[in-house]
């Protein structure tokens, strides 16, 4: 996880007091925008978006296999730590004269229906998070009774915590 491309050069350096510091080894490697950068900036500007989040409910037909979610997990939720999100940003997106009675989707929704784990502890821990956990969405599914329904057994445990 990072937040822009560019070449890092790395050095591992023993120091003795009394001598000079001697580079041991040393590497380069690059950081490169992944889909996994491009996906969590996609979630991010769609927070609120019902079109863009209806559509992500397609990743939900295919269902990746297990081994798959969890790299995807791991992978996102880094990446999102590291998007540089607006201080005005929202779980919930910028309209928040939506009450939480309206049924809508949203990407806790989102995150819970894959089984991301990761991302959705992230997603608690940012404004909104927590309050998307009531809102009903057009199926009158929670981000918890989805949780539920699905086994999500971890899931389900953290969002009733």
């Amino acid at each position: 996880g990072h937040d822009c491309c560019e070449t890092v050069k790395v050095a591992l350096c023993a120091s003795r007091e009394g001598h000079p510091v001697l580079v041991v080894a040393e590497e380069s490697f690059q950081f490169v925008q992944d889909e996994a950068y491009d996906a969590a900036q996609f979630l991010a500007t769609c927070a609120g978006n019902q079109q863009a989040l209806n559509f992500t409910r397609f990743l939900d037909r295919s269902r990746p296999p297990a081994a798959d979610v969890d790299f995807l997990d791991e992978k996102v939720a880094l990446a999102f730590r590291h998007l540089k999100l607006p201080a005005e940003w929202n779980v919930l997106g910028a309209d928040q004269s939506l009450t939480e009675n309206i049924p809508r989707e949203t990407l806790m929704h989102f995150a819970v229906r894959l089984g991301l784990l990761r991302l959705t502890w992230f997603l608690l821990q940012q404004p909104g998070g927590r309050g998307a956990l009531s809102i009903h969405n057009n199926e009158g599914a929670t981000p918890v009774s989805l949780a539920l329904e699905r086994g999500y057994q971890k899931l389900h445990q953290l969002l009733t915590e």
